[in-house]
Formats: structure tokens, sequence, C-alpha cells
């Protein structure tokens, strides 16, 4: 991924004219409106990206690699890839206001513990057999048992609901280290289950960083 030269709204409102959508959210930001939630804009990106690259896949098929409008066709879709890369590290970058951002709650989350190589997992309820099932809980450092049938350390975070809904909609993390039989809450955050949506990204990176030194002991 090249170094983005996009430091400012402004730079990242010239970069998505460049794509001459008329439609959408890179349209939006064309005229000039910088989301107060990137999601939808996340998410174009990273389509327009895996487009580019299938297209690239299917013309390297060809059985006339010095087709000149095989090359030409190769060079504009790497312009495209570039310009994606770069407008998406900004993307990727920006907060969104949690009030009415539609990410998932727990994308922040995820990326927190993994960023401190804890792996995590989705946990369902046992009885819930719906292919639309939402996860209740994630599982931060769960491992299959041993040997001897021993379960290493882990922590179930959860929230009052599920963990598959929007920051605006999140109300707080609850996690609990399970060891050895015995469960142990080790977060809660500020008022759970009614935490203030606006202390949602500092109680998440809160809740990350207990769950991260639980595991660690």
């Amino acid at each position: 991924m090249p170094i983005t030269t996009i430091t400012n709204p402004d730079a990242a409102v010239e970069a998505a004219r460049a794509f001459g959508e008329r439609t959408g959210p890179l349209a939006t930001l064309a005229r000039g409106t910088v989301p107060q939630c990137f999601g939808r804009l996340r998410i174009r990106l990273a389509d327009l990206r895996t487009d580019a690259i299938a297209t690239v896949t299917t013309l390297g098929l060809s059985d006339e690699p010095d087709d000149p409008l095989e090359r030409l066709g190769k060079r504009e879709l790497s312009d495209i890839t570039s310009r994606v890369a770069e407008l998406k590290s900004w993307v990727e970058t920006q907060q969104c206001q949690a009030s009415v951002c539609e990410c998932r709650a727990d994308r922040l989350l995820r990326a927190l513990l993994e960023d401190q190589d804890v792996d995590v997992q989705s946990g369902y309820r046992p009885a819930d057999r719906n292919r639309q099932r939402r996860p209740v809980t994630l599982m931060a450092g769960y491992r299959s048992s041993t040997a001897n049938g021993e379960r290493p350390p882990y922590v179930l975070i959860d929230h009052r609901n599920n963990i598959a809904h929007a920051v605006r909609l999140h109300r707080g993390w609850r996690a609990r280290l399970v060891k050895t039989g015995t469960v142990t809450q080790v977060y809660a955050s500020p008022e759970y289950p009614e935490t203030p949506v606006g202390l949602y990204h500092q109680d998440t990176r809160a809740c990350a960083a207990a769950v991260a030194a639980a595991l660690q002991h």
C-alpha cells in the first residue's frame, strides 16, 4: 500500500472526486461532506478494491499478453487501486462520531485485542440454530482443551443483547475471565449496562487493556 498523501479532509474530498461517482458515500464526500460515520465509505472502498483486483486477474488470463488495450487497462486499474489505497488509508484513521456511528461496536475491540496478539472469535448461543444468528459474545484468548482435558484461561466479553450491534446503540462491555471452572469479572463499563455512548472509544480501549492484562497472568 502506498504512503498516503491525504492528510486532511480537503485532500480526501479531492481524492473522492477523482472516482467520478454520482451516488453513494464517495459521491457525498466528493461534494464536500465528510461523514460522521465512515462505515459506508469503508465498505465502498473495499468493494472497489475487490473489483479492481478481480478485473486485473481476468486480464491476466488473456492469450495475448502484448495486447496494447490490455496493457492500458492494467495501467488504469493500477491507478484506481492506488487511489483506493490512498483514500482507504486516510479513512481507516478517522474516528466516527459515536452517537451516529453504524459500524459494528465490536470492530474496534477486535482490532485493539489483535494488536496485542490476543486471538478473538465469536461465541453463539448453543440453542440458536438460525442461519442469521448473531454472536452474543467475544471469546478472547480461547483455546481448545489440552490433552489432559484442561482448558486454558480465556475471557468472555459481552453486551447486554449481542455484539453485532451498531456503535450508536452501544451501552457498554462486560468481560469475565474463565479459568479452571471459575468465572471472574475483569472489566465492566461505567454504568453498565447503560454506559453513555459518548464513552464508547475510551471505554472500549479500557476494556481491551483489561482483557489483555487478565490473559497475561
